[in-house]
């Protein structure tokens, strides 16, 4: 078993006699003395001292028969330092449980308090890797006196005052009902994430993101009120990609590029799907006025934040393209059946069938008219495939491709949420640090006492080279319960997590014919997590 003793630079540089306050951890392997500092903190206790040489050997020589404090220290974890009039540290003891250690190895620590507490203002989870640095800039960063700014307090005391309360109140009945119709939209599922990311990374670590998501909305309202509402030009290019799509329908009479489609069946989905088109076409007409409006509050949004414009600008994308996730189903459907049909006649002249009850695959005997049945039917699927593969390849990339433009606006409005512009920030002031800047030297070593002291100090690093990014998400979900068994509920916080389907698994299930129920990214997520 070792011991560690973390102790800051402060307290030896100042050379001061005086208590020492901090956290002493137990474990299997080691036992660890966290000095955090010569007064009480918030969750510290007294755990040591830090004494002159001679007090030190005065404390050792005593009789602790006649000494009601080392009478009292003998049953409790104690540290004692002695230390010379140069500064340099003399003497390590260390108790624990009333035993004095002495053949153990010791290793003290001397850290620099203030790039630990730069450290510490990183986003520091529980869950990372266990590092002894890490938590020990966790034990400074909670031992730190929590005081509230000045924006702070306003936005508590408004929150308090009984007008709010009341039209918080009031306004409830038509928050549910918002609810209830705008549930299905990127702009609801962003607002959810945009609570849990500011719940997450705190006042400190959200006002700086809050404040660059605001500086980019209002540079875009900026540009909208100098430019003109983009509103015409956003359904002229909806219009062009309906015109183009009418074109490409027109193509498919006959043989295109040499390929042979069954007439009867390709006349009969050209019609269909060209009546389905002017839909399209007369319904972005009836809705371009609609739309022209609703870039007004888009570019309103921006005063929330850019973020929120992203997520109105892909709920009007989905609205203007319903009709081709529409088309999509329809061909889906054809696709699937087609698919399913040749695939189980394929068993057939193989002379196998599934068995439903054991979901496998066996060996079975089937009668001759059986299996001229199964080959005539083959044979129709197998010539009628070209056709409705032709028409699902159509509308399964233009599914696509709207797929795609809203995935990277809701990556990009993730991106915006999940990066660390708090840590931009210390880094433009050079007080960024992490694990990777750890500067350590060897101060020596008593071997006398089985003591080693070594200095650590996080320097200034790069914070590009540590950003990760990743569309997996953690957000707490809520039940209730009895908890305690007294028979009252309690609400219990669960950590669920949340990603969503990738272009890549999203492109995969359109070559299998997998119905895709969800229309946005966004709402996979939460089809997945249900």
């Amino acid at each position: 078993m070792n011991v560690k003793i973390y102790l800051s630079s402060k307290l030896v540089e100042h050379c001061t006699f005086c208590q020492l306050f901090g956290v002493i951890e137990v474990q299997r392997d080691e036992i660890r003395f966290a000095v955090l500092d010569s007064k009480l903190l918030p969750g510290t206790y007294l755990i040591g001292e830090i004494c002159s040489e001679s007090d030190y050997r005065r404390l050792q020589e005593a009789d602790p028969a006649t000494t009601n404090r080392d009478i009292l220290l003998q049953e409790e974890n104690f540290l004692r330092l002695s230390i010379s009039d140069r500064g340099r540290i003399k003497h390590v003891t260390t108790k624990v449980k009333g035993v004095t250690i002495e053949t153990l190895n010791k290793v003290l620590i001397i850290y620099d308090e203030k790039g630990f507490s730069n450290l510490a203002e990183n986003q520091l989870q529980v869950d990372e890797n266990d590092n002894d640095l890490l938590h020990l800039a966790r034990l400074i960063k909670s031992s730190k006196p929590h005081r509230n700014s000045a924006v702070q307090d306003l936005l508590a005391y408004a929150a308090g005052c009984r007008m709010a309360m009341g039209m918080a109140y009031l306004m409830r009945p038509l928050v549910a009902v918002l609810r209830i119709f705008l549930r299905k939209t990127a702009l609801f599922y962003h607002f959810s994430e945009w609570c849990d990311s500011i719940r997450s990374k705190g006042f400190e670590g959200a006002k700086w993101a809050l404040l660059f998501d605001i500086g980019f909305g209002v540079a875009v309202l900026s540009l909208v009120l100098y430019f003109g509402n983009p509103g015409v030009h956003f359904m002229q290019y909806a219009e062009l990609v309906v015109h183009y799509l009418r074109e490409l329908l027109q193509t498919l009479r006959g043989s295109p590029i040499g390929l042979k489609l069954n007439a009867p069946l390709n006349d009969f989905f050209l019609n269909c799907f060209l009546y389905h088109v002017d839909l399209w076409w007369t319904f972005l007409i009836i809705v371009s006025p609609a739309i022209h409006f609703l870039f007004i509050p888009l570019s309103i949004l921006g005063l929330f934040g850019l973020s929120f414009q992203l997520a109105m600008l892909s709920d009007l994308i989905i609205l203007i393209s319903l009709h081709a996730h529409c088309f999509y189903i329809y061909a889906a459907v054809l696709y699937r059946i087609e698919i399913g049909g040749i695939r189980a006649l394929c068993r057939i002249v193989l002379g196998k069938k599934k068995n439903v009850l054991r979901d496998r695959v066996e060996s079975h005997e089937y009668m001759n008219r059986q299996l001229f049945l199964a080959t005539m039917t083959f044979a129709v699927l197998l010539f009628l495939l070209p056709t409705i593969l032709v028409y699902y390849v159509v509308f399964a990339t233009l599914r696509f491709a709207i797929y795609c433009v809203s995935f990277a606006l809701m990556t990009v409005r993730r991106m915006i949420l999940q990066f660390p512009f708090d840590g931009m920030i210390r880094w433009l002031r050079r007080t960024y640090t992490n694990l990777d800047s750890m500067e350590i030297y060897n101060i020596g070593s008593y071997s006398k006492e089985n003591i080693t002291i070594i200095y650590i100090a996080p320097r200034s690093s790069s914070f590009w080279g540590s950003l990760s990014w990743s569309n997996q998400r953690t957000t707490p979900t809520s039940t209730e319960g009895d908890v305690d068994g007294s028979g009252g509920k309690e609400r219990i916080v669960r950590p669920m997590a949340m990603g969503t389907i990738s272009i890549g698994q999203f492109f995969a299930s359109l070559v299998r014919g997998e119905m895709v129920p969800f229309i946005q990214p966004d709402e996979s997520v939460h089809l997945k997590v249900e």
